[in-house]
């Protein structure tokens, strides 16, 4: 009987652990408003300016790491601010 009840426990000690691993796999970091999935990338507002980061896990939390890549922008050409004068 009490090898049985051991059984049963060891069951569903199992069945704990397993579904705590599972719902570990969906985690996100919270950035500029929105949840971000773990392993995305996003150029993220820091008071140092925009840093690009991505989110990680570290020990059992998630957590942003700032990548040494600058954010990525728009290479648009430079527009004169010169303006002729009318006589």
């Amino acid at each position: 009987m009490t090898q049985r009840l051991a059984c049963i426990s060891l069951t569903f000690a199992l069945g704990v652990f397993a579904q705590s691993a599972t719902a570990a796999s969906n985690c996100t970091c919270r950035g500029n408003g929105s949840d971000v999935p773990e392993g995305q990338t996003i150029c993220l507002k820091t008071s140092a300016g925009a840093k690009l980061a991505r989110c990680e896990r570290v020990l059992n939390n998630t957590s942003w790491t700032i990548l040494e890549e600058d954010c990525p922008t728009a290479a648009l050409p430079q527009l004169s601010t010169w303006l002729p004068v009318k006589s």
